[in-house]
């Protein structure tokens, strides 16, 4: 199958690891069906999701990981990514109306964006998160904790959250509820050592009416983690 149309999400660049210093560009694409087929590739089931990756700056990039599944149960797209201390990377998906329970979806790389370690998954501590777009956000340098944002209400786009994971991407826990009125896309920003950004789409009639930023102390969303944070 080759990739028909394909939109990328935000760069993130290594900081540790064989591949420091990679921009690596976390995207998705819809599949074009076998021949013969009557679908037109914009069913769910041919969505996909992929990454880009430069070694020189951006002057040049390769394809690096595709997910070419296109069987239902897990729909990946709108993926994102962060890097964890062991320089693996981390990607979690929005599940765009697969089969699988729940609505995210997650997968590892270990060399640098190339290629994934096992496809994606479901991610069953992400459940009560609707079909939407999330942002991920690795803070607190080595001993931190990977974070991920969207709403909390599993069939309405509302109520933005944050969860924290301790284990590097295998469980989360809600930490946060930052908003109780409607909500739909956002995006979490280091600000500084003890502080992260959440800047999100919100509304009292449509979660589309306006757009808030939160400074977050970090503190708020590690409390609840229990001492074991080893990752996976």
């Amino acid at each position: 199958m080759a990739l028909v149309r394909h939109r990328a999400g935000p760069r993130l660049a290594l900081t540790r690891g064989p591949h420091a210093g990679r921009l690596v560009v976390p995207a998705n694409h819809s599949a074009a069906p076998p021949e013969g087929s009557a679908d037109t590739g914009e069913e769910p089931r041919h969505y996909g999701a992929h990454a880009l990756y430069s070694d020189d700056g951006g002057r040049s990039w390769s394809l690096g990981l595709v997910d070419d599944t296109y069987d239902g149960f897990v729909n990946t797209s709108e993926s994102t990514v962060a890097q964890l201390p062991d320089g693996r990377l981390y990607f979690n998906s929005r599940d765009q109306l697969g089969t699988s329970p729940g609505n995210r979806a997650d997968a590892f790389s270990g060399d640098g964006g190339a290629h994934l370690d096992r496809p994606f998954a479901p991610q069953h501590t992400l459940d009560r998160v609707p079909v939407v777009q999330g942002s991920l956000l690795y803070a607190g340098g080595r001993d931190g904790v990977l974070l991920f944002s969207a709403p909390s209400v599993p069939d309405a786009r509302a109520e933005e959250a944050v969860w924290a994971s301790g284990d590097g991407g295998r469980t989360f826990t809600k930490a946060l509820t930052v908003d109780r009125r409607k909500a739909a896309y956002s995006d979490l920003v280091p600000l500084d050592a003890a502080t992260v950004g959440l800047l999100y789409e919100t509304g009292v009639r449509s979660p589309y009416e306006t757009v808030e930023f939160r400074r977050v102390p970090l503190a708020a969303l590690t409390a609840h983690l229990s001492d074991s944070r080893s990752p996976e």
